[in-house]
This record gives C-alpha cells, structure tokens and sequence, in this order.
C-alpha cells in the first residue's frame, strides 16, 4: 500500500472511507496507518471534504451510492479541478488588488508606473 512515503489515490481514498464510516478518530487512524498528525486533513482538504461534519458526508455518500461508482483517477481529478478552480479564484481576487494598489499608487503619486507594450526592457 505504502511506496517510498507516498499512497496511491485509492489508498487514500480507501482510508478516508474507513475514517469517515467508523467512530474511530483522526488519531487512531494515522496511528493505525503510520501517518503524520495532519496527513487526513490535509487529504480531506484535497478531496474537498475538510469542512464537511462526518455526517455530512454519511448523507453525501447514500445519495452517490445510487450514481455508479467512480474511478480513483476520476475522484482525483475532480478534486484537482476543485483545488485549481479555488486557486483561481484566489489569484484572480490577488491580481484585483494588485491593480487597485496600482492605479492608487499612480494617482496620488501622479506617475504612470504600469509599463508600456513594446518599451524596451
């Protein structure tokens, strides 16, 4: 199961599923599995489930299980599409900033500092 440090998207899966069918704690299964203190958060994170209450996810996991199942490739792309959507967002909402500081920064200093297309660098 474990290679080098690292666990295949099924195995991650396949332990977040156990975690999140049995009473047992984040603690006792990293102990179980030999995982750092965060390591089921942070792929809890990945999956797009961190802020989700375990019954939450019960309830998620009744109404898919009338979806057929998908692969381990499938879920794991899905969740880099969730990951890469959020970091858009993110940048988009950074790039917004940067331009407002910019076009303050220029008009109470009343210089033009974006640059301009074709200058020569």
């Amino acid at each position: 199961m474990k290679k080098a440090g690292r666990y295949t998207i099924a195995d991650k899966v396949r332990i977040l599923m156990e975690y999140l069918n049995s009473e047992d704690t984040m603690e006792t299964i990293q102990t179980k599995y030999g995982m750092g203190h965060c390591t089921l958060t942070r792929w809890m994170t990945t999956f797009g489930i961190s802020n989700m209450t375990r019954e939450q996810i019960r309830e998620m996991k009744l109404s898919l299980e009338t979806v057929p199942e998908k692969s381990s490739r499938e879920i794991a792309l899905e969740a880099k599409v969730a990951q890469l959507e959020k970091e858009l967002k993110a940048e988009r909402v950074k790039s917004l900033a940067y331009s407002t500081m910019i076009e303050a920064a220029e008009e109470e200093l009343g210089i033009d500092l974006r640059k301009k297309s074709g200058a020569k660098q």
